[in-house]
């Protein structure tokens, strides 16, 4: 592989004016470059990002991790960090913690040897020793979807508990008082801000907010069927459900299937989170649609100023939901 002595070599110049034209870092004459160029391009040289990265204390690359990339609302976040990303001609390392601490901690590691310039992160359920360490570090970080708990840091998030409000009360305009929540993980942010919001929306109504009508899982199809057959058991079963995300929901729609219950004629379906399958779906499922490509970008930009400037103050960022009824 030609190096950039190789370069300065054939081009009868030195390794600092081969530096200076491909890096643009001062003005070179018109010959001097046309020769730097003409030596690349003969040699096919190609400049290594890591050695100079390390050189110039940055890689350009930012690390993400996020819970599940088979799931359709974390891939539109990740499409909105791209894009900003690639404007910025930085390079995004991703990761999969499935809600795992230790996977989540591995992952921490990896980026650091890899020495990325910063890290945006769907926080796993539990303490993270790692991660609380990035942030007394001051590391480039930024929370996305999920609020740090014990520490300030610049988080990217949506309104959880005005999604769950908006759900849950339109549901109960159509009669039901009966609402089940099947939730996310206990110990997260968004799962205690649903739960917030289904409890203010059936307040309001005189709605039953019994603890047994609300169930935390793993975000899972799996764990949202589950959950549904334990609601149907109940005495009183709800009559609607409200789900945390689209996978949940159709983990739902299946046990309610099994059962031999219709949606919505025996029990209303609704879920957090959008997608365009779901204009063709049937049953036609309403849903709080979260502004996920919105988050992706938001977070992205966060971290590009947080890089740029290490001591400007911590920056929360609440997105709006919007309820979408079919």
């Amino acid at each position: 592989m030609p190096t950039i002595y190789d370069v300065a070599k054939r081009a009868r110049v030195s390794t600092y004016t081969v530096s200076t034209v491909l890096n643009r870092t001062a003005a070179v004459s018109p010959e001097l470059t046309k020769r730097v160029l003409e030596a690349v391009r003969e040699l096919d040289y190609t400049i290594n990002e890591l050695a100079r990265g390390l050189q110039m204390r940055r890689t350009r690359t930012i690390g993400m991790l996020i819970p599940d990339i088979a799931n359709p609302f974390y891939a539109k976040v990740v499409r909105g960090v791209e894009d900003v990303l690639r404007g910025a001609t930085y390079s995004l390392l991703l990761g999969s913690t499935y809600n795992d601490p230790v996977e989540q901690s591995r992952y921490v590691g990896v980026f650091r040897s890899r020495q990325v310039d910063g890290l945006l992160l769907f926080v796993a359920p539990g303490e993270s020793p790692e991660v609380q360490a990035l942030a007394r570090e001051r590391k480039p970080l930024v929370f996305v979807g999920r609020l740090p708990i014990h520490f300030d840091a610049d988080s990217v998030s949506a309104d959880n508990t005005l999604g769950a409000e908006l759900a849950v009360a339109h549901l109960a305009s159509k009669g039901h008082r009966r609402i089940g929540l099947v939730n996310g993980q206990t110990g997260l942010s968004s799962s205690a801000e649903r739960v917030a919001g289904w409890k203010r929306a059936l307040k309001r109504v005189g709605g039953s907010t019994a603890a047994r009508y609300v169930i935390h899982c793993d975000w899972t199809a799996s764990c949202g069927h589950d959950a549904a057959l334990k609601l149907a058991d109940l005495p009183q079963p709800p009559t609607a459900v409200f789900t945390a995300n689209f996978l949940m929901m159709t983990g739902v729609l299946k046990a309610l299937k099994e059962r031999g219950l219709s949606c919505p004629e025996d029990v209303e379906v609704m879920s957090s989170d959008d997608s365009e399958w779901l204009d063709v779906f049937e049953p036609r499922i309403s849903t709080v649609a979260q502004p996920s490509y919105e988050m992706g970008t938001e977070a992205a930009q966060l971290v590009l100023k947080r890089i740029a400037s290490p001591d400007r103050p911590f920056k929360r960022v609440v997105l709006q939901p919007r309820l979408m009824l079919r």
